[in-house]
């Protein structure tokens, strides 16, 4: 793996391949103004064989556990309640069915809108869903990161209301 994770790159991999997923955790708050250093890429992925076929053949290139053990690799990412979590040559990533506080695929698409990083255009979570998973997590970090958050949110409300 590179030294300096290169998220931009894996979101590309996997938005070129039409992954159906959702941006979460400290990049999806990056993409929200804030300014996180983060150590992987978090994801909630609609849980498919269609998908995890999609997900595997865009990281298996730059993931030997994908190359590896491909079929198994879909298989657990199409069945397994927990997802995965992988090294890649791009940065550590890793794939959540469920987010705390917000649920599946299609309950967290609920609290997603497109964003775009560079120049690519994803779903990631909004303030609104980002305050409510790092609610549940209830992690020390998460405590920290609910502080940013709720800032960004009081701004983001205050500057709708002065536009309405």
């Amino acid at each position: 793996m590179n030294d300096k994770p290169n998220y931009e790159r894996l979101l590309r991999l996997l938005a070129d391949a039409n992954v159906d997923m959702i941006v979460i955790g400290a990049v999806a708050m990056n993409m929200r103004d804030a300014d996180f250093v983060t150590q992987d890429l978090d994801l909630c992925y609609q849980q498919s064989p269609q998908n995890a076929e999609r997900i595997c053949r865009a990281l298996g290139p730059i993931c030997q556990t994908i190359r590896s053990a491909f079929t198994d690799t879909i298989d657990l990412l199409a069945t397994d309640p927990r997802g995965g979590h992988f090294k890649t040559d791009l940065g550590d990533i890793d794939l959540l069915v469920e987010v705390a506080g917000l649920g599946n695929y299609d309950a967290v698409s609920q609290y997603a809108t497109l964003v775009t990083l560079e120049d690519i255009t994803a779903q990631a979570l909004t303030l609104d869903g980002l305050i409510k998973a790092k609610e549940a997590a209830g992690r020390s970090k998460d405590l920290v990161h609910l502080i940013t958050l709720r800032a960004l949110k009081e701004m983001e409300d205050k500057e709708a209301d002065a536009e309405a």
